[in-house]
């Protein structure tokens, strides 16, 4: 008896179910076609809104650069029936609006330069509009003003200097000068840029491990608004095994008076330094000259300073020792 009010208890709950489920049914599409009506409704009305719209400049004056960011976008008011505001909101991957510069008459600011112009935005509703469609029409455009700044464009010929970082195999250096090829390039640009420009730069290399000559293309660096005559440069660097070595030269007195005589102690230095092995024959004491002089104060009692006043071009790290000597003066 149990199992059947059960039973029958389950099929009169599934009816009853089945029939909310099918008010609801009922109620959610009634609630649909009324939507569609309303919203079918509101399409046909108009509205006044806001929309960003995003430009592009072309066509800027022959010789001149554009200097700064004019607006990317244009806020603009339109009013417009429902249904074409929605088809806009759709599409808003269309083609920027192109704005073509030159094409207008460009109205120089007062008490500034001659590059700086402005357009009024109102000029151009009637292209704005034509490529928005007759269906939207624009109510206001922001900035009611477009400002254009321009440099006047110039070429010159610069000198290109590599920016390295070298890291050599020890005992192992540049011997001579960096060469690059071309050694400067055409510059194409802003003459307020290319003005302040002493060279061209290349991007910074690192070179590790060197222990021969070397040659590599390097790009030259990016500057903004600059175009070159050519994209990179051969550099060559010339590497070769250094030696210390050291050499005695005797040390000279000068601007001492006829009438007297001064000794020095010790009255030679030694100088040491870095060179080529290709370099090692040709160093040579008569290619050195140290000095003391008679009119320079003395460093402390009875003692003066040397100076290595030449010596040849082709060694490096250059030192000596003593800095300073004894002296002795006599009539």
């Amino acid at each position: 008896m149990a199992q059947e009010h059960k039973i029958i208890k389950d099929a009169f709950g599934k009816l009853t179910r089945l029939k909310l489920d099918r008010r609801v049914m009922v109620f959610l599409f009634f609630l649909a076609i009324s939507t569609i009506f309303w919203f079918l409704s509101a399409l046909g009305r108009e509205y006044t809104t806001n929309i960003r719209y995003p430009v592009r400049y072309t066509n800027f004056p022959e010789n001149m650069l554009m200097v700064g960011d004019p607006p990317s976008n244009l806020e603009l008011t339109v009013n417009s029936y429902g249904y074409t505001l929605v088809r806009y909101y759709l599409s808003r991957r269309l083609m920027p609006i192109v704005f073509d510069v030159n094409s207008f008459s460009l109205n120089r600011l007062p008490d500034t330069e001659t590059r700086n112009f402005y357009i009024l935005s109102s000029v151009a509703a009637n292209r704005i509009a034509g490529q928005l469609g007759a269906d939207i029409e624009i109510l206001d455009i922001r900035p009611d003003t477009l400002f254009f700044s321009f440099t006047e464009m110039t070429s010159r010929k610069l000198p290109v200097k590599p920016v390295l970082d070298l890291v050599f195999d020890q005992q192992f250096m540049v011997k001579g000068s960096i060469d690059v090829e071309p050694d400067s390039v055409m510059v194409h640009g802003p003459a307020s840029v290319i003005d302040t420009m002493k060279f061209v730069p290349t991007k910074a290399t690192a070179i590790r491990g060197l222990n021969k000559s070397a040659r590599k293309n390097i790009e030259l660096a990016y500057i903004d608004k600059l175009t070159f005559s050519t994209k990179g440069v051969l550099v060559t660097i010339p590497v070769e095994q250094f030696t210390e070595a050291s050499i005695r030269i005797p040390v000279e007195v000068v601007n001492l008076p006829d009438t007297l005589t001064m000794k020095t102690f010790p009255s030679a230095i030694t100088v040491s330094y870095l060179v080529a092995l290709t370099d090692y024959d040709k160093v040579d004491a008569q290619l050195f000259r140290a000095t003391v002089d008679y009119n320079s104060p003395p460093t402390g009692p009875g003692r003066m300073a040397v100076r290595l006043v030449s010596r040849p071009d082709f060694i490096r790290s250059v030192r000596f020792s003593p800095q300073s000597i004894d002296f002795i003066i006599e009539r």
